[in-house]
């Protein structure tokens, strides 16, 4: 009577891959799903040594991960600057692709961030848009 025994452990194994290929599946379609938070602030700096960026929050944006944000106040971004598109920290001035260094001081972006997965108190920036002002975009495209 061996067979029956080794169709049992067989279909024990089976069942238990499926069950932990579910629970990983499950965790990751999670993590894809948790939406990034946009926050509003104002340019201070790229700091390259450190993969960082600093800003001036002016919207910390919706979510129990923006709480940890607070208006008026400088908030530090961990980035990626370089790396696979689905991986690195992109930027786009205008919808155009952009690096890091080619924002100014002083101007209005949206950081899109999400909470480090191992330490909630590090933000991950995945995204900065740079805002041009009223006055950039009728230069750029002249005026009604």
């Amino acid at each position: 009577m061996q067979i029956p025994a080794n169709r049992f452990v067989a279909r024990l194994a089976a069942v238990a891959s499926v069950m932990v290929f579910g629970a990983l599946a499950a965790g990751v379609a999670e993590a894809a799903t948790e939406k990034s938070v946009q926050t509003e602030a104002e340019w201070i700096k790229f700091d390259a040594e450190n993969n960082t960026i600093t800003v001036k929050v002016k919207k910390p944006g919706r979510g129990d991960a923006a709480k940890a944000l607070t208006r008026n106040k400088e908030a530090v971004f961990a980035v990626k600057p370089e790396g696979s598109v689905l991986t690195r920290t992109t930027v786009s001035i205008n919808g155009k692709k952009a690096e890091l260094t080619d924002i100014p001081e002083g101007k209005t972006v949206n950081v899109y961030w999400r909470p480090d997965e191992t330490d909630p108190t590090i933000h991950r920036a995945r995204k900065v848009d740079v805002i041009l002002s009223d006055e950039e975009l009728d230069e750029m495209y002249g005026t009604d």
